[in-house]
């Protein structure tokens, strides 16, 4: 697992319990987006007493810390996935359609929005979908 993850919960005074650690693991593993049901289904075969809830807290947390990035997919749905951009930097994300995969775009493609007429922009994102090399090739 990457140490910069585990570094990123401790700058936000996060402990890295044995449960936030398999968490990452799993993504880790995986390296695609993952529903908060599916990432609580592998951590009850380790935590016994494990719950959807928390699950999402964690999850919460990750996002919060940059170190997860929410994901939409269809039937609104949503995922998280690793965010690999640990700069902290402004970017957006492409995800495959086919294997859930995601990776980050390294420039944000937006112009300038301070031109938009009766609107202080406070923030934005965005999420590109795609199909991935590994798909568009099967």
């Amino acid at each position: 697992m990457n140490a910069d993850y585990l570094q990123q919960l401790k700058k936000g005074r996060f402990k890295i319990t044995p449960k936030r650690r398999a968490i990452l693991e799993l993504f880790d593993q995986k390296d695609k987006c993952l529903s908060p049901e599916a990432i609580w289904d592998h951590l009850k075969k380790t935590f016994k007493r494990s719950g959807l809830p928390s699950v999402y807290r964690n999850l919460e947390i990750f996002v919060k810390q940059g170190i997860l990035v929410r994901v939409d997919r269809e039937g609104r749905k949503r995922y998280y996935a690793l965010c690999h951009d640990h700069s902290g930097h402004h970017h957006h994300h492409i995800v495959c359609v086919d294997c859930g995969k995601v990776d980050d775009l390294p420039e944000c493609p937006l112009p300038d929005l301070k031109g938009i007429k009766g609107f202080k922009i406070l923030n934005h994102s965005m999420q590109i979908n795609g199909i991935c090399n590994e798909c568009s090739s099967k």
